[in-house]
């Protein structure tokens, strides 16, 4: 019987007052691949990327070593999943670029769920519906991330 597997790991650090460190890492039984960005916070720029193919397909695959790199400076906004997947994933590798893109929606839902931690520390009997609606309403271009939740 085939058997297949695959794993996709984020992980989502705060390092200071306004920088995200983003870590994911997908491996199966053909890709092994990280993705690491570093975002700043407070103005939502991509600060830094790398990424590392460990196990591919295809040659074109090793080109998304290069090719992330061009999304520093890149902020998150409306679109930035479909410029991703656009201009990152066909010039370098596609399965990176969902990578990135989970990556991008893991920092979003990372982020709401600490401030409603540190809400709820201070208020107990906080409404948390209320909490996140009046969050996705301070940041209007972050509710496209927060959809599948």
């Amino acid at each position: 019987m085939l058997s297949y597997a695959r794993s996709k790991s984020i992980g989502v650090q705060k390092q200071g007052a306004d920088v995200r460190v983003v870590s994911g890492v997908l491996e199966d039984e053909l890709y092994a691949m990280q993705c690491e960005m570093l975002v700043h916070w407070p103005t939502l720029t991509i600060d830094a990327v790398q990424t590392r193919m460990k196990r591919f397909t295809t040659e074109r695959c090793i080109k998304a070593e290069k090719v992330f790199e061009k999304a520093e400076g890149w902020k998150l906004e409306k679109n930035i999943e479909a410029r991703i997947k656009k201009e990152l994933g066909r010039e370098g590798c596609r399965h990176m670029a969902v990578l990135m893109v989970d990556c991008c929606r893991a920092l979003v839902r990372g982020e709401l769920a600490r401030e409603l931690r540190l809400a709820l520390l201070s208020n107990p009997a906080l409404d948390k519906k209320e909490f996140v609606e009046r969050w996705m309403h301070q940041q209007p271009v972050l509710v496209e991330y927060l959809k599948a939740i």
